[in-house]
C-alpha cells in the first residue's frame, strides 16, 4: 500500500499477502474506518475501538492465514476474516443509524467493505476448489507457489457456482 491507500499492484515486491488484492482492499478499508471514526463524538471511544478492531481484524486474518502454510488453515482464517468484516459492516450501520456520523461516509465505507466481501468470498471459493481437486499436490502453500489472487471479473460474480452437469 502506498500513502494514498492504493494497492501495490502486480509485480510489486513485499510480503506475499500484501500482493493479494483482497488484503490490499481490506487494509485500505481499515485505514479509512480508522480515519472516519476519529470524528465520532466524545464518549464513543468504545465504539471507535470496536469498529476499528473489527476492520483491522479482516486484513490481519488474511495475513495470518496466508502465512500459516496449510491450505485448510488458510481457508479457516479467511472465514474468520469474513466474520470480522460482517462485524465492521454492522458497526458502521449502527453508527449511521444512530446519527453519530454522516450517512454518506458510513455508506461509502460499507460499499468498500462489500467489495472486500466479494473478493474474500471469491478467494475462499478458489481455495476450496483447489482443496477439493485432490491434485496430488500437498495441501500446503508456500511463497514460491502462492498464486491465489483471483481476477476481479471472477470474484465480482456473487452467484453460487454450481457444477457443470456435462463435466462427468
Amino acid at each position: 500500500m502506498n500513502a494514498r491507500g492504493q494497492g501495490l499492484g502486480p509485480g510489486v515486491s513485499g510480503l506475499g499477502y500484501e500482493q493479494l488484492l483482497v488484503w490490499q482492499r481490506a487494509h485500505a478499508a481499515a485505514l479509512r474506518i480508522f480515519s472516519e471514526t476519529q470524528r465520532l463524538p466524545r464518549g464513543q471511544e468504545w465504539l471507535r475501538s470496536q469498529c476499528t478492531r473489527s476492520a483491522v481484524s479482516v486484513a490481519a486474518n488474511i495475513a495470518e492465514g496466508y502465512s500459516r502454510g496449510s491450505l485448510r488453515e488458510y481457508i479457516q482464517f479467511l472465514s474468520i476474516a469474513r466474520g470480522s468484516l460482517a462485524e465492521a459492516e454492522y458497526h458502521l450501520l449502527f453508527i449511521r443509524d444512530a446519527g453519530l456520523l454522516p450517512a454518506e461516509a458510513c455508506d461509502s465505507v460499507r460499499t468498500d467493505l462489500g467489495e472486500c466481501a466479494r473478493l474474500l468470498l471469491g478467494l475462499i471459493r478458489s481455495l476450496r476448489a483447489k482443496e477439493g481437486r485432490g491434485s496430488g499436490e500437498p495441501s500446503r502453500i508456500g511463497e514460491e507457489r502462492a498464486k491465489y489472487a483471483v481476477s476481479a471479473p471472477e470474484v465480482l460474480d456473487p452467484r453460487p457456482q454450481t457444477p457443470d452437469p456435462d463435466a462427468s
